[in-house]
């Protein structure tokens, strides 16, 4: 996706002397991320469920188990799984909110310096067209050669 106009970068320690941001390479990883990002979804959401059945699997300590007496009671596993997932709850949203943010951030970045390239472009035709005309006799008209 790009690098610094000069100096290292990288682990391999490559000399990059220009940027070499392009909307369609920054499309490309997003499309790849957002695939990553679907992925991930359906195993957060596998991960709740198995560990749901896991939690109902686990039984119960009391008299003629989880379908006996103790029907709609839990276990120590099905408490300790339910204070687990409690507890990482948090964490799995937060990497979701995390990878949606830095998504959002590269694309954002790469209109940002779109933008900038535009500008740049448009200040030096700007300049290049504001050419300083001589003095000239009177009578001289723009154009009249």
């Amino acid at each position: 996706m790009g690098g610094p106009a000069y100096g290292y970068s990288g682990i391999w320690g490559l000399l990059v002397t220009a940027w070499d941001i392009t909307p369609s390479g920054v499309g490309v990883v997003v499309s790849r991320v957002g695939d990553v990002m679907g992925v991930l979804d359906e195993i957060v959401q596998a991960y709740s469920g198995d560990l749901q059945g896991a939690a109902t699997s686990a039984g119960t300590l009391a008299p003629g188990g989880a379908s006996g007496e103790g029907a709609g009671q839990t276990g120590l596993v099905a408490a300790a799984l339910a204070e687990f997932i409690e507890g990482t709850a948090e964490e799995l949203q937060f990497i979701g909110e995390r990878m949606g943010k830095s998504v959002n951030g590269a694309v954002e970045a790469t209109a940002a310096y779109q933008s900038g390239d535009l500008e740049m472009a448009a200040l030096l035709q700007q300049r290049a067209a504001s050419v300083v005309e001589p003095d000239m006799p009177s009578g001289w008209q723009r154009g009249g050669l």
